[in-house]
């Protein structure tokens, strides 16, 4: 970890400072304990906020006693991946550039609704996590550590088991698992093995939770995705049903007893959370998944004031750099930058290095008008960007956020708007990992999270940088029939050239550059639908995304042409068999048609089938089938080779709790 030795030092003045301070205000013991808002999972909408139930004068509950001394926890799990896809797009024309390291990747053969490669082979996963608490009478010291080997394909266990353990994941920049990007035809071209017994997480707390220290891989307590948001995964974790993306759902069928073992990518280094009455602080000093080589490193700080009943003020900030290996990016503004005409397209390159960005923001959730339901949320972020290689240095500008919502509940019905604006040039650091595949590329996919094999600070699952615009939404909960509806709309803030896009920090991530005497301002819009039928013997629900991109190009251009829609719908039925057993089946259809330039009309089709049952309060497992065909066109006439292709996946996953 870089300066450990001084980390160690800061981060022991830190204990000492908020030590005394805990010990001075230890009459506030009674609300020490207020929960901390978690960060929400990536990829899921951004929290609205809520009436809150009015206060009650029931007597606040007696606490249960610590139990003292030592207690092993260890959970374990054995995960089965087996794949077969067939067809002309498994190996698409694009694959052997893209294997070479070309940054136009291959259309297929992907899964649209997930962004994962579709090959074929088969992967034995088997993962042992083991903590070990010793409880004082002043203290609480942990100890994690994790047994995990991995047999097969690569690409499977990679991208459809369980998220590895860091030191295995190739994800995280591990070279432990012989992972290469590959479109093999039949199973054992692709695999590899790879064992490892790694160390990887300690605390160390005080009895009554005022203060704990983090080392090792950790996840945040708390933190506003404006500022920063855990890497998201790049892997499908196991389930027995599937949604859209951009999916408006309360969650996807499944026991309670089975939740996701991760849902983003861990921080490794050092996390201080001190609380006091209703403040917490998050102190962080960690690095960033980055690429061998080349190093990305984070230190952050947060402050959360929650009130409770839906009021709560925060503020955080934080400061990130990258050393290291100058690299490849498809961003414009780094040195030396490239533009190249593809079929879909002007596509740029350039060469980063030596990156500095500062976010910091403030937000505030509160009630307008109680009587009448009336909530609001306010955000505000402000960003500086630098780096060493540039194409046009001294050209970066501060850029900011601003969120506004308003959200009105009445009884199950709420109603919310949501006012937004990022700038081209707001928490713009280039931040690649990984591997290749770990962001699909092809220039038409839908949603995307960043550049090509790069991920961002920041959540951008609502918009990215260079948007401007509102999202509106209606929400029926907890009733018979549940519907949620959205509707986004967003436009350009700054038109994207050869010319504006070699700015220092500018990013537009969906629209490439145009020529300066051409240049058009493009539109978004996501409409989506997801609504749920609770009958009697089970749950039927319809999902439903529509995402669209639009951009007028003048005539001397035709290669700026972009209408494009990537409509996508899953229907789902799943029923409790018992309270231990849960199945589902499932169809669902993700589609890409219109211009991006070149013609575009693809689709996938999918059917699902699957259980989980608790075996036992040990012991649970998942079983999950799915068959996938997909067919079209994504390409210009003139390129050869279909991309039509399908795949069969079986995923057996058993858990176990000792």
């Amino acid at each position: 970890m870089n300066t450990t030795g001084l980390i160690g030092l800061r981060l022991a003045a830190i204990l000492a400072v908020l030590a005394c301070a805990t010990t001075a205000n230890s009459a506030q013991a009674s609300t020490a304990n207020q929960s901390v808002p978690s960060p929400t999972p990536a990829g899921s909408p951004d929290p609205a906020p809520t009436v809150a139930p009015a206060a009650t004068a029931s007597p606040a509950p007696t606490p249960t006693p610590r139990a003292l001394g030592l207690s092993v926890q260890t959970d374990a799990s054995l995960t089965f991946v087996g794949q077969n896809a067939s067809g002309p797009g498994v190996f698409a024309p694009e694959a052997n550039g893209f294997i070479t390291g070309v940054p136009l990747a291959p259309n297929t053969p992907y899964d649209l609704f997930s962004s994962t490669p579709q090959v074929s082979g088969n992967a034995g996963i088997a993962e042992l996590l083991s903590t070990a608490t010793l409880a004082t009478a002043k203290f609480t010291f942990s100890l994690s550590g994790g047994l995990e080997t991995v047999h097969g394909s690569t690409t499977n266990a990679t991208y459809w088991g369980e998220n590895l353990l860091p030191t295995l994941n190739p994800h995280l920049g591990s070279p432990a698992l012989p992972y290469a990007v590959a479109f093999p035809s039949h199973p054992g071209q692709d695999d590899g093995t790879a064992t490892r017994l790694s160390l990887l997480s300690g605390s160390a707390a005080t009895a009554d939770g005022k203060l704990t220290l983090h080392a090792g891989w950790f996840d945040l307590s708390q933190t506003d995705r404006f500022v920063f948001a855990q890497p998201a995964l790049t892997s499908e974790n196991p389930a027995i049903a599937y949604a859209p993306p951009e999916t408006l759902s309360s969650g996807l069928p499944t026991l309670d007893s089975w939740q996701p073992l991760s849902s983003a990518l861990q921080l490794h280094g050092l996390d201080l959370v001190a609380k006091n009455g209703i403040a917490t602080l998050e102190m962080t000093d960690a690095d960033l998944p980055s690429l061998p080589g080349d190093s990305a490193h984070l230190a952050m700080a947060s402050i959360v004031v929650d009130h409770g009943e839906g009021t709560r003020f925060s503020g955080q900030v934080l400061h990130a750099t990258t050393a290291g290996t100058p690299f490849v990016t498809a961003a414009s503004f780094g040195a030396a930058p490239q533009f190249t005409l593809y079929p879909q397209g002007v596509a740029s390159t350039s060469t980063l290095s030596g990156q500095e960005q500062t976010v910091a923001g403030v937000r505030g959730a509160f009630h307008i008008l109680p009587v009448l339901g009336l909530d609001g949320v306010a955000e505000i972020g402000h960003s500086w960007y630098a780096a060493s290689l540039a194409a046009q240095p001294g050209t970066t500008t501060p850029s900011d956020f601003y969120h506004t919502g308003f959200i009105e509940t009445h009884g199950h019905v709420s109603g919310s708007l949501d006012l937004y604006r990022v700038e081209p040039g707001y928490a713009t650091m280039i931040l690649p990992y990984g591997i290749p595949e770990n962001t699909w590329g092809a220039t038409f996919a839908w949603p995307g999270q960043w550049f090509k094999s790069n991920y961002q600070l920041i959540d951008n699952t609502v918009l990215a940088d260079n948007r401007q615009g509102y999202r509106l939404r209606l929400s029926v909960d907890k009733a018979p029939v549940e519907v949620h509806l959205e509707y986004t709309g967003l436009h350009q803030i700054d038109a994207v050239t050869t010319t504006s896009s070699q700015r220092l920090g500018f990013a537009d991530p969906y629209f490439l550059p145009q020529q300066p005497g051409a240049a058009t301002f493009g539109q978004q819009k996501r409409s989506a639908l997801w609504t749920a039928w609770h009958l009697p013997y089970g749950d039927l629900s319809l999902d439903i995304v529509d995402d669209a991109l639009h951009r007028p190009f003048v005539a001397t251009h035709p290669e700026d042409a972009i209408s494009y829609e990537a409509p996508q719908a899953v229907v789902t039925f799943a029923r409790h068999l018992s309270a231990d057993v849960i199945g589902s089946i499932g169809v669902g259809r993700f589609a890409v048609k219109g211009t991006f330039d070149e013609p575009v009309d693809f689709a996938q089709r999918l059917f699902f089938v699957g259980f989980e049952a608790a075996q036992t309060p040990h012991s649970s497992l998942l079983v999950s089938f799915r068959r996938s065909s997909a067919a079209g066109q994504t390409t210009a006439p003139l390129v050869p080779g279909s991309p039509n292709f399908a795949a069969s996946t079986l995923i057996v996953e058993q858990r176990l709790h000792l």
